[in-house]
């Protein structure tokens, strides 16, 4: 039976048999549905409150049903707490986590297996779009092979095209380097993290979770080896020669022919020798300098762009790139790739993106030229093209940050069809006895690529003046200043995103996930990024015991390995066979040093517990004792407490709540509606101030807002 609300029609049953569509989460199911649908409106059934699309094409009916990502999760097979944990299982993720809203969208595939003639995965096009829909298919499904759907956009047009070419079975290189991928990353998280804490536990008698996985351990490890870097940086004293000239009645910056003089004797003695003389024009020369458009974006490059300009983290930006991507703005984000196949048809997207008002100009000025190749790096990905607009027009939906996303996408395409922009560069060099300076300038003569990528990159210019060679030239001063070499820039998460690409540190869609866990943490801190005394305890502990926790030489074979089963160069079972025993060695040799680790790493975190020891200022209510932070041994919360209460002529009972995660920090300021101390809480990059009375009026003023 079939019925309509609001435009929208739905059925009270499916009838059998159908197709089934298992998409990777519903806006994306909406999407195709509406793609393949022959008459683009798509009927829906809900079941277990969950939106389910029944289309047809080609005289079949096609159920379409969403996950939400992962269904399933890794859990140990034995439910004691100990290790090496080698034995594992697939389950439904509700089963393991109280806040995965998943049990619906499992029954739902469950009921729909039934009528089910035939499967097609229509995941997005990569490891986890693979082991997500295999999970289904076997689990839920009872099958272990189906068709297969590969497109790089949620566009009408590559939707039908990956219907009409769909593969007979499941990229088996894709679905085994995703299953080892997390098969690994599950090994070594949970038997690490366990061998963490059982090895404080032995030698304190307390328990307390410390977490380390086998791609934050490398990347911590660059934290805190920068952090020493830069404690350990001594500074050494050089001179510079800074000198103004005028020409042509106008002043302009000289830089003497050494950047950096070593001795200061050296730089005294060329005041010495320029004061009170004028130059002499030696040389006048000029070349054509040409820069051409950056490669489209990756992954990575997109997430450094966005924080340079807009100052987003990796992992927002991700999330705002998937948005863009579930609303058919712009292709796949999660690539490696800086390739723009000429299959893509940049003629048809060049068309609609000029049919928008902030791009029409350019992109008619592009099509008007008639070169539709665009300028490619040197990046490849198996499965996705560079990230691209599909020139679909954004509707009223997006956010502010999703806008902006977009904009830099459009304009960073554009910016591959540009001409190379040229740019007439030129030299004066001064003379003063046998010392030169050079008065440099540069002439935009044709912008090219650069204005389709304003505000994002621009040129500035410096026009010199028609000078004549042997003439004079007066100087403006001359002077020597000193100045210190600087240790190394602090990460942040731009760069640090950087070093771990270099370093092969994790991959493009699990990189931004890792920073996020630092922070989460508590083993990082800051924009600019710093190691917790937590971060730094547990660093300094593995590598002078274990440092392989905290080397990437591991974690990069280990993707090396695992690129090798992707490419189906080794054998999936036979691999995990040999990390099981790799890792099995590593942990007798972990046991053998437990309780040295756990010493070490006892007295770490204490040193850091007492670091971050926080005193809030005189008690209100005894007028005697302290307001600090104390923990609670029996139940290991925290809560502010007055230290007068152990003083039993005072005895004094003032206690206020804290949050339980994150850090608490002091800012000397007052409450102005109870003269309480106002506290900052950060966790990650969220900071909040706030007075530690929960019933004070600022809170529920807070509410309000």
């Amino acid at each position: 039976m079939e019925f309509s609300y609001n435009g929208v029609r739905y059925l009270s049953s499916i009838e059998t048999p159908y197709v089934l569509g298992i998409a990777e989460k519903p806006q994306a199911a909406r999407r195709l549905a509406y793609a393949l649908d022959e008459n683009n409106k798509p009927t829906v059934k809900k079941l277990r409150n969950i939106s389910v699309f029944v289309c047809t094409r080609d005289n079949n009916r096609i159920v379409i049903a969403p996950a939400v990502g992962h269904l399933f999760t890794l859990s140990s097979i034995g439910k004691t707490w100990n290790y090496p944990v080698l034995d594992y299982e697939w389950v439904p993720s509700h089963t393991v986590s109280k806040t995965a809203r998943t049990k619906n969208f499992t029954d739902v595939f469950k009921s729909l297996a039934k009528g089910a003639s035939n499967v097609i995965i229509m995941t997005d096009f990569d490891r986890e779009g693979e082991v997500i829909g295999y999970l289904i298919l076997k689990y839920l499904i009872g099958k272990t092979d189906a068709e297969r759907m590969k497109f790089s956009t949620l566009t009408v047009r590559d939707i039908l095209q990956a219907y009409d070419q769909r593969e007979k079975s499941l990229d088996m290189g894709f679905l085994n380097s995703g299953l080892i991928r997390h098969y690994v990353d599950w090994l070594y998280g949970i038997n690490y993290s366990r061998a963490l804490s059982l090895a404080v536990k032995k030698v304190s008698g307390q328990f307390k979770t410390i977490s380390i996985g086998r791609v934050q351990g490398p990347t911590l490890g660059s934290v805190v080896e920068l952090e020493n870097k830069i404690k350990m940086f001594l500074p050494i004293p050089f001179w510079t020669i800074e000198s103004e000239v005028i020409l042509d009645n106008k002043k302009f910056k000289a830089f003497y022919e050494k950047s950096k003089i070593e001795i200061q004797k050296e730089a005294v003695q060329i005041i010495k020798d320029c004061s009170g003389l004028a130059g002499k024009i030696t040389d006048v020369s000029s070349e054509m300098s040409y820069q051409y458009s950056f490669p489209p974006f990756d992954l990575g490059s997109l997430q450094r762009e966005a924080y340079r300009y807009f100052k987003f983290s990796p992992s927002k930006t991700l999330e705002y790139a998937e948005n863009l991507y579930l609303k058919a703005l712009i292709s796949y984000p999660r690539t490696d790739s800086q390739k723009l196949p000429m299959t893509l048809g940049h003629k048809t997207i060049l068309s609609k993106l000029s049919n928008q008002s902030d791009y029409s100009t350019f992109a008619n000025e592009i099509i008007s030229r008639k070169k539709f190749k665009p300028r490619e790096g040197k990046r490849t990905d198996a499965a996705h093209p560079a990230i691209h607009p599909t020139g679909n027009v954004p509707d009223n939906s997006l956010s502010a940050s999703e806008r902006k996303i977009y904009d830099l996408v459009v304009k960073r395409y554009l910016s591959v069809f540009g001409r190379r922009a040229e740019i007439l560069k030129g030299i004066i060099e001064i003379t003063v006895k046998t010392h030169k300076f050079e008065v440099r300038g540069s002439k935009i003569i044709d912008e090219g690529w650069i204005k389709y990528y304003k505000p994002y990159f621009s040129l500035s210019e410096q026009i010199l003046p028609d000078v004549q060679l042997n003439s004079d030239v007066k100087f403006s001063y001359i002077e020597s200043k000193e100045d210190f070499t600087s240790p190394p820039y602090r990460y942040n998460e731009s760069s640090l995103l950087k070093n771990m690409e270099t370093e092969k540190i994790g991959t493009k869609a699990t990189r931004a996930g890792i920073i996020k866990t630092l922070f989460d943490r508590g083993y990082v801190e800051g924009k600019v990024i710093s190691p917790t005394p937590l971060g730094v305890g547990v660093v300094d502990v593995l590598q002078s015991q274990y440092p392989i926790l905290v080397k990437s030489e591991m974690t990069r074979n280990l993707e090396d390995i695992m690129e090798d089963v992707k490419n189906k160069k080794t054998n999936i079972d036979s691999t995990i066979f040999t990390i099981k025993n790799e890792l099995k060695d590593l942990l007798i040799l972990f046991h053998k040093k437990e309780e040295e680790i756990g010493q070490s790493l006892y007295e770490n975190l204490r040193l850091s517990e007492k670091s971050e020891l926080v005193v809030l200022g005189k008690c209100q209510k005894c007028k005697k004792g302290d307001l600090r932070i104390i923990k609670s041994r029996k139940s290991g919360k925290r809560f502010i407490s007055c230290s007068a209460y152990f003083d039993k002529s005072v005895k004094c009972t003032a206690t206020y709540p804290l949050p339980n995660t994150g850090t608490v920090r002091s800012t000397s300021k007052k409450c102005p509606h109870d003269g309480l101390p106002i506290i900052e809480w950060q966790r990650g990059k969220r900071k909040y101030q706030m007075c530690i009375s929960p019933d004070c009026p600022s809170k529920k003023e807070g509410d309000k807002n």
